[in-house]
């Protein structure tokens, strides 16, 4: 019985919705489970929450699986595709295969981008005489979006076309750039080969461009496909219900997730990799935007209402359900509210799975994988019932040994709020197209619950806690949570003026032995001792914060490495005269790194690198110990 792991972003997003379908058809054949972690991206700029959606990588033991296939490109979070790339290198044994992006480090299926574009053009060329041919590009840096731009600039060479700078206008793969691409175009005017004005088509690289074309020449009142033909790639469903209907090229994607187990299964046989599979289905489809055809796919305009319903659901349920939630105060009142609202996605079952807060106390697990080595089922819901539970397990397992079935395929869904990580939820169902919307928005209202019910338990009254919310109770400097307010401010600063800070990273050497030895009292007085000294040399405009047990992090709002550096010296030599003072049977000492946060250094990688220089000081220190 194998068992394999599927990355994916958006799992019931179109393409995504395919390339899943195709998976589940052979992992059933084949009676194999599959679990597929599901992350739903980052589409503000709290860098914070982004941390949070990262944190399904850290879910699953890489090294239990068979096979693992990455659909790298829909994650939509920095950093998220690199780092789970270098955890299975050092962690997976079994093959591992990336869908629509070619990394020499896996095997790849890909599509084919340049025969599909060098057709297209074709199609203009001999089919409606066309002559002056324009072009939509995706993203500079991608290479698909590379080759379908070659393939458009070899076709119009092979002809005699010429092709001037702005007949190619370079977007980004979504529904943003229609306007300004069109304004783009049109301002060649007369300068345009044969001096027309418009130019007689726009190849675009992908459909959700050429849709937002149409969108920017109706509004001129130019018409499509009389005045200005269009074309895009990849037939998503908008393209079909458009009017008119979008010519485009299909690309089979279901075909492509089938391709991937075939090329799984070789692997596993000891064939080679490619053996008896080809490549991925592409099918041109010339319809209304070019003025080949002028009907609309009945199935997907059915498609495109049920969606539509389906948003309007997950509005309105989301608002009823957010003021629902307002009233819980304790975890069985959030789950009787949950269970209520999730009733109206098609599911089979639901599990609650928490973080073990005993161990979660005890080790207080890094910033950005908080995740504790055994979970606790708290919760199972089905459609019928709602049931309370109380039992742990280890993560690396997923669920509790009663509920693993062989062959099951299981959606796995982080519950976060920003980079708070409470725990996981494991959904089965038959429906996966039914959590395209309302399952995203129940999850995040979810979430938010048990961040408002941990800062319950945290801060008892209410008056208490909103006096408390930034500031650690213990030493009286601001906490975690002040500090992250603090750092997404200096981020978006210096997005928006290009000014670079640096973050301190510090760590309380042996405040364990402190505590063995000494006692729990005797280990807070050391804490507060710390913190005293971080806040008197925080400098000007700097936050000393209380991040963790041990952790503390300073964030200075400077550009200078030399004042960070004497702060950290002044640090250094008050700890120094605090020893010096002999009235403790220990000595107080503390690990500190830093790292400047600059536009080229994203405070994902500042924070990494900061905390690296701290360990890398604090390895094999051996403090809190008086010198005999």
């Amino acid at each position: 019985m194998k068992k394999i792991a599927l990355f994916v972003g958006e799992v019931a997003a179109e393409y995504q919705s395919e390339v899943t379908g195709g998976i589940i058809e052979e992992v059933q054949k084949q009676g194999s489970s599959l679990h597929i972690f599901n992350n739903f991206g980052s589409y503000s700029h709290n860098i914070f929450h982004s941390y949070g959606e990262k944190s399904i990588i850290y879910i699953p033991d890489l090294a239990s699986y068979d096979g693992v296939i990455l659909a790298g490109d829909t994650f939509n979070v920095e950093g998220i595709y690199e780092e789970l790339a270098e955890m299975l290198q050092q962690s997976a044994s079994c093959p591992v295969i990336c869908l629509r992006q070619e990394d020499s480090r896996f095997h790849s299926i890909l599509t084919e981008n340049y025969e599909p574009i060098c057709n297209m053009v074709e199609h203009f060329i001999q089919v409606h005489g066309f002559r002056h041919i324009c072009f939509m590009s995706g993203k500079k840096e991608m290479k698909d979006a590379q080759l379908r731009l070659k393939a458009y600039r070899d076709t119009m060479e092979k002809h005699g076309l010429p092709v001037t700078e702005r007949m190619i206008f370079y977007g980004n793969y979504w529904k943003t750039m229609g306007e300004e691409a069109v304004d783009w175009f049109l301002e060649e005017g007369e300068s345009l080969p044969g001096g027309s004005i418009l130019p007689q088509a726009i190849v675009c690289a992908n459909d959700y461009m050429a849709i937002s074309i149409c969108d920017a020449l109706h509004k001129r009142g130019i018409l499509v496909p009389d005045q200005v033909c269009v074309s895009g790639f990849d037939d998503v469903e908008a393209s079909r219900v458009s009017i008119p209907s979008l010519t485009t090229i299909k690309v089979n994607y279901r075909d492509m997730g089938r391709r991937a187990m075939q090329t799984l299964e070789n692997l596993w046989q000891g064939r080679d990799a490619r053996e008896g599979i080809g490549d991925v289905e592409i099918v041109s489809k010339y319809r209304g935007s070019c003025g080949c055809a002028q009907s609309i796919d009945e199935e997907a305009v059915r498609k495109l209402f049920h969606h539509k319903e389906q948003l309007q659901n997950a509005l309105y349920h989301g608002n009823s359900m957010y003021v629902d939630l307002e009233n819980t105060d304790t975890f069985r009142a959030l789950m009787n509210v949950g269970r209520a609202y999730i009733s109206a996605i098609k599911f089979n079952r639901i599990y609650i799975c928490m973080c073990d807060e005993q161990e979660r106390q005890e080790e207080k697990a890094a910033m950005m994988k908080q995740y504790t080595e055994h979970m606790v089922l708290r919760n199972v819901m089905s459609m019928k019932e709602d049931i309370p539970h109380q039992e742990r397990f280890l993560r690396k397992d997923l669920l509790p040994a009663a509920y693993r079935r062989e062959g099951e395929i299981l959606y796995i869904s982080t519950l976060h709020e920003r980079n708070d990580c409470f725990g996981y939820v494991v959904l089965t169902t038959d429906c996966p197209d039914e959590l395209r919307y309302q399952f995203q928005t129940w999850l995040s209202s979810m979430s938010m619950s048990l961040a408002k019910l941990q800062m319950y338990k945290e801060n008892q009254a209410l008056n208490e806690m909103r006096r408390q919310y930034g500031r650690d109770e213990l030493t009286g400097i601001p906490n975690r949570r002040e500090m992250e307010r603090v750092l997404q401010k200096s981020y978006d600063c210096l997005r928006q003026k290009g000014e670079s800070f640096f973050v301190v990273s510090v760590d309380m050497d042996g405040l364990k032995y402190i505590n063995d030895h000494y006692g729990h009292l005797e280990g807070d007085v050391a804490l507060k001792a710390l913190a005293e000294i971080l806040a008197a040399e925080q400098g000007e405009k700097g936050v000393a914060a209380r991040t963790g047990g041990d952790e503390f992090q300073i964030c200075m709002a400077t550009q200078s490495q030399g004042i960070v550096e004497a702060r950290i010296a002044a640090i250094r030599s008050q700890i120094s005269r605090y020893n010096e003072r002999g009235d403790k049977p220990y000595e107080l000492s503390a690990s500190i790194g830093y790292a400047r946060c600059d536009q080229s250094v994203p405070l994902l990688s500042c924070l990494q690198q900061a905390d690296k220089a701290m360990y890398q000081e604090k390895k094999g220190k051996k403090y809190a110990r008086k010198p005999e």
